[in-house]
């Protein structure tokens, strides 16, 4: 087998799948959106339109829809407006289709577009009222759309993003699929994965789980997380104050407090999944807790991010599936041993750099090849 060279495509296919069931119970054939098919406005399917908006989320955000309609705009831009439109009809639809289900006295279809028109409902229906007595009015349907949009665009890109850094981590260290493997087979077996469920199984994959903590802490697609400051605050550091004034923008670095040698030791900088977990046996594995604030890359607070059950769950599943009969590793370049093709497999992932997120510079240039165990 020659192996594929397109694992940061496939991993952005399949953040774009789970998205599309999980929200809309869209399924679509494994295979990425080509958009030389895509020659006129009918020919576009809601995976394409929303593939295309999140290839393209910074111009959709800065530019009016108006902008990409004129017949004389290259093929490419065009697209841009035909997914915005396709996208808004699809959602349409959808947002009518569940508020006749709600006047039905029907139960939704438990997609992110029914438990947003749901709640919307309830809180309309109860008169809710926030702490300060404020009556708290349901959401619009723009409103809902705009939700919608920040959740696909939050969890594409950052998901697509972190698991292809850990299958190329994994890929370079075969140890660590062996490790993996171990859990699976001691949990799983050779069980059909969709005969099981979630919260029988997913509780026991910590190995799986700490793949995705420890690839975060060393290449989370944030650089950092914006936050504010609501009034003055002191900062007691190394025997030194700080005064940080009210209404300021602090970003803290994440990558520096995730390799800080304080907290995660002399190996901060080497990729170890196995740091996560504690216990002497599988059965009484646990896993290892950061001293608070040393370690967020889902942010902190009550303001973390709400996808980040969902991110776990989504990546545990990956793994679980991938890895439970199966081996990935380098193809060598010419006479290339394994060893060195594990190294250049790690110094292609090492080579990165920030593009409003994190991505490696050339992940083409790595071929992995897909093995039965």
């Amino acid at each position: 087998m020659n192996g594929f060279t397109t694992t940061t495509d496939d991993t952005r296919t399949l953040a774009l799948h789970v998205l599309a069931f999980v929200g809309f119970q869209k399924s679509y054939p494994f295979k990425s959106v080509s958009r030389a098919d895509l020659t006129n406005p009918k020919s576009m399917t809601y995976r394409d339109s929303l593939a295309i908006i999140l290839e393209n989320a910074l111009i959709v955000m800065v530019m009016p829809v108006a902008s990409f309609a004129p017949s004389f705009l290259p093929l490419q831009w065009q697209q841009i407006g035909w997914a915005i439109k396709s996208f808004r009809e699809y959602m349409s639809g959808q947002l009518e289709d569940e508020r006749q289900l709600i006047r039905d006295g029907k139960p939704g279809t438990g997609t992110l577009v029914s438990n947003l028109v749901r709640a919307s409902e309830e809180a309309a229906n109860e008169k809710a009222v926030l702490n300060d007595g404020v009556p708290l009015k349901p959401l619009t349907e723009a409103e809902i759309l705009g939700n919608i949009f920040v959740f696909n665009f939050a969890g594409h890109d950052t998901t697509a993003i972190s698991t292809a850094y850990a299958m190329l981590l994994l890929v370079a260290n075969p140890q660590v699929q062996d490790w993996v493997h171990e859990e699976l087979q001691y949990h799983v077996k050779d069980t059909d994965l969709k005969s099981v469920s979630y919260s029988k199984l997913f509780p026991k994959l910590k190995r799986c789980l700490a793949v995705l903590l420890e690839t975060l802490r060393l290449y989370n697609p944030l650089p950092g997380v914006p936050k504010y400051t609501a009034r003055q605050t002191h900062l007691e550091v190394e025997g030194r104050t700080y005064v940080v004034p009210a209404d300021t923008v602090v970003v803290p670095n994440l990558q520096a407090l995730h390799t800080f040698p304080r907290h995660w030791g002399d190996d901060a900088l080497t990729w170890r999944p196995q740091r996560w977990i504690t216990g002497s046996s599988i059965e009484s594995e646990d896993f290892f807790k950061p001293l608070k604030g040393s370690y967020f890359p889902w942010s902190e607070g009550i303001r973390n991010c709400p996808g980040k059950r969902f991110a776990q769950v989504e990546f545990v599943a990956l793994m679980a599936a991938l890895f439970q009969s199966h081996v990935a590793e380098p193809v060598p370049k010419g006479n290339e041993s394994p060893e060195k093709a594990r190294e250049r497999v790690l110094a292609v992932v090492k080579d990165s750099n920030v593009e409003l997120l994190l991505r490696m510079r050339d992940p083409g240039s790595v071929r992995v090849r897909w093995m039965a165990r």
